[in-house]
């Protein structure tokens, strides 16, 4: 399936949709217009695939600068919405942080990044789930829900893949069995197409900075 395409998880099959929903939890509730029960309107009716990644940012409590959407343009970049009080994280989160550990040692450290972005009213709540489940990429809370908002999220974990050139690629709601291997191949693809621009580039006279091929 090509970069940029959508699926959920239905009947133990994957199916192109409107929009990417991995859970456990049986099929994914999304109206024939493609808009869920429930979910907030305007906003998430824009967004989808190929469009531009919304600011996201809040209180940095874990991992370290920079810690928000438009800091990290240029980099693959895995935007993790979640809540203390969402059981589904428990699990995503380190996932999370295993991925970005083998990206990191197959020397992409300079070219992805996850940023996780909390939603947790209360800043200790964040920091009391975090202190039993650290990970090593940035995490914020955005107490105020302006991101969550930005991003239409309503469920979690919602996890937005975004290129290097700030375009939204993926967008996955909720937690299954096939979240990890798909999100690890979608994020290999877009680093080794963002490693061949570069070179062109190199080859070309372009200014970039050399980077490492070693496949993941």
């Amino acid at each position: 399936m090509p970069v940029g395409s959508v699926k959920t998880r239905r009947g133990g099959f994957l199916l192109p949709t409107a929009l990417a929903v991995l859970t456990g939890l049986g099929p994914p509730a999304l109206a024939s217009s493609g808009h869920a029960p429930g979910a907030p309107l305007g906003r998430m009716e824009s967004i989808g695939a190929g469009v531009e990644a919304p600011e996201a940012s809040g209180i940095l409590i874990s991992g370290s600068a920079p810690a928000s959407v438009m800091a990290l343009r240029g980099r693959v970049l895995v935007v993790e919405f979640w809540a203390s009080w969402c059981g589904p994280c428990i699990e995503a989160l380190p996932r999370l942080d295993a991925l970005r550990r083998e990206m990191h040692a197959a020397g992409y450290g300079d070219r992805f990044e996850v940023l996780a972005v909390g939603l947790d009213k209360r800043v200790e709540d964040a920091r009391r789930f975090l202190g039993s489940r650290p990970v090593g990429y940035p995490v914020v809370v955005d107490t105020i829900g302006i991101a969550s908002r930005s991003y239409g999220v309503w469920r979690m974990p919602a996890t937005f893949l975004v290129d290097v050139d700030g375009t939204i690629k993926q967008i996955y709601h909720g937690y299954g069995p096939t979240f990890g291997a798909d999100l690890r191949q979608r994020v290999i693809d877009l680093l080794r197409a963002d490693a061949i621009r570069r070179a062109q580039s190199m080859q070309g006279g372009g200014a970039v900075h050399p980077v490492r091929r070693t496949a993941p």
